[in-house]
Parts: C-alpha cells; sequence; structure tokens
C-alpha cells in the first residue's frame, strides 16, 4: 500500500510519532512518504475556533496515495490550525482511509486528544474521506515512548485489510 504520512509539529514530538509510524509501516513492506506541513506565515499557536490567514504551502497531489496518516499536536483543546487547515486545503479523499494522529501535553485524552481527533474527523468525512480510529498520546504522566509504540502497534492492522468505509 502506498501511504502518505502528513503531520505538523512544532516541538518535535508529533514528528517523532509520525517518524515511528513511517517505520513501522516501511517495516510492515508499505511504501510511506512523509510530508511535514509548512505555512506561508509563521504559525506558533491558535485555535479552530478563530479563524486564522495562512496557507499549507506544500500539500502534496494526493490522488496518488492509497491511504493517509494525518496528525499534529493538540493546541487549546482541539486540533492544531496548521493541520486542520491542511485537511481544509485538501482535494477530494475519494474516501481512502485516513489514520488520523495528535499528541497532546496534558496526561488525560479527554483533554483535547478526543476533540481533536473528532475535529479532524468531521473536517476528513467533509473531504470524502475514511476516519479511521484516532491515535492519541499523551505525554505528562506518561512514558512517551512507550505510549507511542503501543498506539502504532494497536493501528498496524488498519492497513492490512481494513474495509474501505468504515461507521
Amino acid at each position: 500500500m502506498n501511504i502518505a504520512i502528513i503531520y505538523h509539529s512544532q516541538s518535535g514530538n508529533t514528528e517523532k510519532l509520525a517518524k515511528l509510524l513511517n517505520a513501522r509501516l516501511s517495516r510492515e513492506g508499505h511504501t510511506v512518504t512523509m510530508f511535514k506541513l509548512e505555512t506561508d506565515v509563521l504559525v506558533k499557536g491558535g485555535t479552530i475556533r478563530q479563524p486564522m490567514n495562512f496557507k499549507v504551502t506544500n500539500l502534496p497531489d494526493l490522488s496518488t496515495f492509497d491511504a493517509y496518516c494525518v496528525g499534529g499536536p493538540v493546541w487549546a483543546f482541539g486540533p492544531s490550525v496548521v493541520v486542520y487547515k491542511a485537511i481544509q486545503q485538501m482535494d477530494d479523499l475519494q474516501k481512502k482511509n485516513v489514520l488520523l494522529f495528535v499528541t497532546m501535553g496534558f496526561p488525560l485524552v479527554g483533554m483535547g486528544g478526543k476533540g481533536a481527533i473528532k475535529h479532524m474527523s468531521g473536517a476528513i468525512r467533509a473531504k470524502n474521506g475514511n476516519p479511521l480510529p484516532g491515535i492519541i498520546v499523551p505525554k505528562m504522566f506518561h512514558n512517551f515512548d512507550i505510549e507511542m509504540e503501543k498506539a502504532v502497534s494497536s493501528c498496524l492492522g488498519y492497513f492490512v485489510d481494513y474495509p474501505t468505509t468504515h461507521p
């Protein structure tokens, strides 16, 4: 399977998760290409509840991929404005599977992680994509490396024989 990993990372935590996902999917025999999102202006924070005027400048041609992994950090109890804007700029996803992932500083996934995945899933559906169950990796009071390993291991099956539609 040809998979794109599209992510935003400011501190390096989400990038670490994206690289781990890349390594594991590649080891499973998939062709994986990573895209770290870039913007036309510097974006250091924000919330999806307040519109910001910027563009993601390096979205790939998604039609060449069979599936996608899209992720970023949790900002202001929701998804990073950069990853959310990237989803909004995407072309029709043609019902392809999209694994969403977020990293977060707070210890409980209900402190922004679930909300971020919910918002991202809605944006993916609006682009005619099929969001898979998301990965949420909290950092505070957790062994971040172990949590990332567990999260990646739990999702590898999504790229074997996962149906093209998921409830």
